[in-house]
């Protein structure tokens, strides 16, 4: 097996007013060779004078990267001829950079690294080329910009590894204010370099990489040429120390010119330039300067205000929106309502408005009383939403316009008492029906309090007006197929079928103030799910959720399948403020005289499963006998339950049943919208259990065949072959990563992946294997479905599903 070796040689443009050592205007987009002076040109007896603003920038950037600071610094001459250089030398720095031994902290699928930071120097840019057909044009306004390198070690192994990387300078640069971060206007540049060798053999030749002016083109050349050099040795050859360019148009690197060394440029000091003394003045001057960086603010962001991990990295990408938002927060908004509506509603006005936020009419004190006027039930969704609009479009407090169009909802019970009475006492049959425990009518008295008060009573409050008027608790049991719903034919096979009436079977068994409603919502054995009957399952879920009159929400379902939808619904409703329990049996309903009894499987799981819909322990359960078991790493160990427990948690030390679904916010898809955006998902998604001997072109013919997302069951805590041979995962891995393929990766054993105790592991996650921890295949399967379902990009689908539960 082979090792590469990645170091980065990272370019930042300061964003000084001036150049680095002449009063020229540092600026992009001028017309060509309109600031140039003779300094910067090179002229004979002019003398450089040392810009203190870059000298400070510089210094600002090497403590953000944890440097030692070079207290007592100069400037060497860098001689080499070419047209870009009209003095022919760069003043640049040698012998004391202004910065080493840094590192900056990076993480790439779960696997972090400390990259070292050699050094940090600052320089003059040099011109800019412009091939025009047969001739070469000079533009001399970039000559003499004040330069920043960064150059690291050559810790990194991969080429995802050094975008992530460079992604996260430019991040930190944006936040400093020292810099944009441009590459397409050439304000941050890299080059790259790999070296690749027989692993534990060190480092092999090193080859330079240039014209990378985007993170992409930096991952994709850096790959492409550890597939090269590694090719090289396979064949028993050399790998020649050269300079390479990145040819975007053809996906290669192709030879430039062979490697120079530090010799071949004949470094001397400058001698128009004093030497440079940092004072404890100067230095106190950059630390005052020093800001929370993107990376702690994230990490700050998920721990303080409890975000997702995908929230805080949209929030913190630019230093204005994480100022906002903390603003916001600051007004007294909910923080997880606040980064849900400014990744969502928020982020959909401003773009297709084509405004920015801070130039927008949504000041921070304006969406932080949205939201309040949302969290007080002021509002409901819906006119939150249009609240929304009318601050973009009229430009005025969200207060006025709910009271400018009558919008606001009654959320003083005081104000509905009367109505509440009075739709009671018109409608007696619907309350004695509610008195014999049917449900169903709860719905048609909450309509009629709404159609009395014109839509203007906060529905939830009516229906805890009902519920405390009428004294009960209402359970909504759905029968979602399984044998617990069936029954066995008269051949002895079991058939799928409908629910029993609970009011009767569980008469005296559970407090008198419960109330079902029971809904069959398919006929049918738990393997015989569909997309659609998920989708209808969820709709009918969200719908009782919304609706907010229940006490708690049963599902009766089958056991084969039952580890599938229990951790489904968790990533859809993981913050349920009501039980939602699921509960299955391995044999149908007893005869009537054995139910009576109550000694029945099926009757003694529906029992407990209502009564912990009645506990107020919110979040999804699943009840099997006297257990009350976690829906996520769920798996169903044996049919015959009186060998032991037939389910169990994987890898959990504590049950989990509650926590942060998929998406963010209230679910607002149809049943038809989200049966056909599961059934998308789910075409695009395979699973593959590892084995001794497999070959890897089955994975590719998958590949051809439209599969996108492969969950693979590994071994352990995540190996599989890679050797050279067709029973190896290596070339499907390079096949799929040309395609945009993911690979999440789980144990086959009760193991955690994280591809930390073998070789072949790590190569794994070399090839851009993503492991998935603690999760077993049932649970990250219906993970990806959810988050596909849910997500609008493959940037998206890929950073959910690396976040930690």
């Amino acid at each position: 097996m082979y090792q590469s070796f990645i170091g980065l040689e990272i370019h930042i443009q300061l964003a000084t007013s001036t150049k680095v050592f002449c009063g020229c205007r540092a600026a992009f987009g001028d017309e060509p060779n309109t600031n140039v002076c003779p300094v910067c040109m090179g002229y004979p007896g002019v003398l450089p004078a040392l810009n203190e603003r870059a000298m400070h920038m510089a210094y600002l950037v090497a403590r953000a990267l944890n440097c030692t600071l070079t207290e007592r610094t100069g400037f060497e001459r860098k001689n080499y001829f070419y047209p870009d250089l009209p003095k022919n030398y760069q003043i640049s720095q040698y012998a004391a950079p202004l910065g080493t031994n840094g590192y900056l902290d990076v993480e790439f699928h779960r696997k972090k690294k400390r990259v070292r930071i050699h050094e940090v120097h600052l320089e003059e840019d040099a011109g800019k080329m412009i091939h025009a057909g047969d001739m070469s044009l000079l533009d001399y306004n970039r000559a003499g910009t004040p330069l920043l390198e960064i150059v690291t070690e050559p810790d990194m192994e991969i080429g995802e590894e050094a975008e992530t990387l460079l992604q996260q300078f430019r991040r930190m640069v944006r936040y400093l204010g020292v810099c944009d971060g441009n590459m397409e206007e050439g304000s941050m540049r890299c080059d790259a370099n790999v070296s690749v060798n027989l692993r534990g053999q060190g480092l092999g030749n090193k080859v330079e990489i240039k014209n990378l002016n985007s993170s992409r083109f930096v991952r994709k050349a850096l790959n492409h040429e550890i597939g090269r050099q590694e090719e090289i040795l396979e064949r028993g050859g050399t790998v020649v120390q050269e300079t390479r360019l990145w040819n975007e148009n053809r996906d290669l690197t192709e030879s430039m010119r062979v490697k120079e060394s530090a010799n071949d440029y004949r470094y001397f000091p400058e001698p128009d330039l004093p030497p440079f003394t940092a004072t404890p003045e100067f230095i106190a001057a950059v630390e005052a300067d020093l800001v929370e960086l993107p990376a702690a603010r994230r990490e700050r962001f998920v721990r303080e205000y409890a975000l997702s991990e995908t929230q805080a990295d949209f929030l913190c990408d630019e230093k204005p929106l994480a100022d906002y938002f903390e603003q916001t927060v600051e007004q007294g908004a909910d923080p997880t309502a606040a980064a849900t509506w400014l990744s969502t509603d928020v982020r959909k006005i401003l773009n297709r408005e084509g405004l920015a936020l801070q130039q927008s009419p949504l000041t921070a004190d304006r969406f932080a009383s949205l939201l309040m006027l949302l969290a007080e039930s002021r509002i409901h969704g819906k006119l939150a939403k249009q609240t929304l609009e009318a601050v973009f479009s009229e430009d005025k407090e969200p207060e006025v316009i709910i009271a400018e169009k009558g919008w606001e909802q009654i959320t003083d019970s005081s104000q509905l008492t009367a109505v509440v009475d009075a739709v009671l006492g018109d409608n007696p049959k619907a309350v004695e029906q509610i008195a014999s425990g049917d449900a169903r009518p709860m719905g048609f008295l909450v309509g009629q309090i709404m159609k009395r008060t014109s839509g203007r009573a906060e529905p939830q409050l009516v229906t805890s007006m009902l519920k405390q008027k009428l004294a009960l608790d209402i359970v909504h049991v759905l029968s979602f197929g399984g044998a617990i719903s069936g029954s066995r034919a008269a051949d002895g096979l079991i058939v799928p079928g409908d629910l029993r009436d609970l009011r009767d079977v569980l008469a005296g068994e559970l407090p008198d103030s419960v109330r079902f409603e029971e809904v069959t919502l398919g006929q049918f054995l738990s393997e015989e799910i569909t997309p659609t009957d998920w989708a209808t399952l969820i709709d009918a879920v969200n719908t009782r959720l919304r609706e907010g009159n229940a006490s708690g929400i049963v599902i009766a379902h089958g056991t084969d399948t039952l580890s599938y939808t229990a951790s489904l619904l968790y990533w859809f409703f993981a913050d349920a403020t009501i039980p939602i329990v699921l509960t299955a049996a391995a044999v149908p309903w007893e005869p009537v005289s054995e139910r009576a009894q109550g000694d029945s499987e099926a009757v003694r799981n529906l029992k407990a499963a209502v009564t912990r819909a009645t506990s107020n322990v919110p979040g999804v359960h699943v009840v099997y006998g006297d257990q009350d078991l976690s829906p996520l790493n769920l798996k169903f160990e044996r049919i015959d339950p009186t060998a032991g427990a037939p389910f169990r948690n994987w890898n959990q030390s504590a049950p989990v049943y509650h926590g942060r679904p998929i998406g963010a916010g209230p679910l607002e898809h149809t049943r038809v919208e989200l049966a056909d955006r599961l059934e998308r998902a789910i075409g695009s998604v395979f699973i593959v259990r590892v084995y001794p001997g497999m070959r890897g072109d089955a994975l590719i013919a998958l590949i051809n065949a439209g599969v996108r997302y492969f969950i693979l069951e590994l071994f352990d805590t995540g190996t599989a072959s890679l050797r050279e041979t067709p029973f190896s995962l290596k070339h499907a891995f390079a096949y799929g990563a040309e395609r945009g393929v993911a690979f999440f990766c789980t144990s086959q054993q009760e193991g955690i992946v994280d591809f930390s105790e073998y070789v072949t592991g790590h190569e794994l996650w070399k090839e851009g294997a993503i492991p998935m921890g603690t999760l077993t295949t049932e649970t990250v399967y219906t993970r990806l479905i959810a988050t596909l379902a849910l997500s609008d990009s493959t940037e998206d689908v890929l950073k959910r599903m690396e976040e930690e539960l």
